[in-house]
């Protein structure tokens, strides 16, 4: 998967150096690192510091014009939710009694078309403007596998084999990057920046969790691994599975109609490859002769 990345990531860049005049170009390597947030089914509508996750990444931004770029993206993130982390209110005190929880690694690949807001006016050696806001919207696709805490072993499981709502799905999905940034010239080649995405996305999967659920009943679950977590209270490692049994038939999802949603946040840094402090004219210098 991560070659098939590398790989789409390289033919991106090929394609945006092909399509512009040569001496006009202006290409960039960056690396992004921050911070995640995921929004689905183990969440509630407060913002959970507990819930963050780390996101790194590195694109490649090639830019039209003073006014377009385009930038192919592979990213990384985690994204995480529990209920346990959730205040108790009336509203959350269902989502404590199921206690469910889940963390997912993501390995995104996207391409997405920056707009600046300011002409990025940086010319050869000259930076007119060394502050440029730009807003940005894409396709991508993405890697997940929702994985949790088994409550006796104490060890990872992949969730997704499990079938814990009785279904199968891909690991795989698109997304769809909107968000917004700024970035800083430091010097005519190295630009410091921090910009926010949301990502919206094409599955209800991400916390293995689709909004409208119910639980199965724990009798038609494939094993005692799926029946001990489909339903993780203090009382689902019983041996009897009382309480499983009793959860049958109930809502288990939060969020019916919508996809899950990650969001991706954090500080670039890049660095221009080339044409590097190039003049903006085409042809070289013409000296006046000597005669001394």
């Amino acid at each position: 998967m991560m070659k098939f990345c590398i790989r789409s990531l390289f033919v991106l860049f090929l394609y945006c150096a092909a399509t512009t005049n040569v001496y006009a170009q202006k290409t960039e390597f960056g690396v992004l690192a921050g911070g995640s947030y995921y929004y689905g089914d183990i969440v509630s509508s407060n913002i959970e510091p507990k819930s963050v996750g780390p996101a790194f990444g590195i694109f490649l931004r090639h830019h039209y014009n003073k006014k377009i770029a385009f930038r192919g993206n592979l990213m990384y993130c985690r994204v995480q939710g529990a209920d346990s982390n959730l205040v108790l209110r009336s509203d959350t005190k269902w989502q404590k009694a199921r206690n469910l929880a889940f963390y997912s690694d993501i390995i995104e690949i996207s391409g997405i078309v920056e707009y600046n807001l300011i002409k990025d006016q940086n010319k050869g050696r000259r930076v007119k403007n060394t502050t440029v806001p730009y807003v940005f919207a894409g396709l991508g696709f993405f890697y997940f596998e929702p994985k949790a805490i088994h409550p006796i072993s104490g060890k990872p499981i992949n969730l997704r084999p499990l079938q814990l709502e009785g279904s199968s799905y891909l690991p795989i999905a698109l997304a769809l990057p909107l968000g917004a940034g700024v970035r800083w010239y430091l010097t005519k080649n190295w630009q410091i920046g921090f910009e926010l995405g949301m990502r919206l996305t094409s599955t209800s999967h991400l916390d293995d969790i689709t909004g409208d659920s119910r639980y199965p009943d724990p009798a038609t679950l494939p094993n005692d691994n799926a029946r001990i977590m489909s339903v993780r209270n203090s009382n689902s490692v019983n041996a009897d599975n009382q309480m499983a049994t009793n959860f049958t038939g109930k809502p288990r999802g939060k969020i019916a109609y919508i996809t899950d949603i990650y969001f991706i946040g954090g500080v670039t840094l890049s660095y221009r490859l080339w044409p590097k402090g190039a003049r903006s004219f085409q042809g070289k210098a013409i000296r006046c002769p000597k005669f001394f």
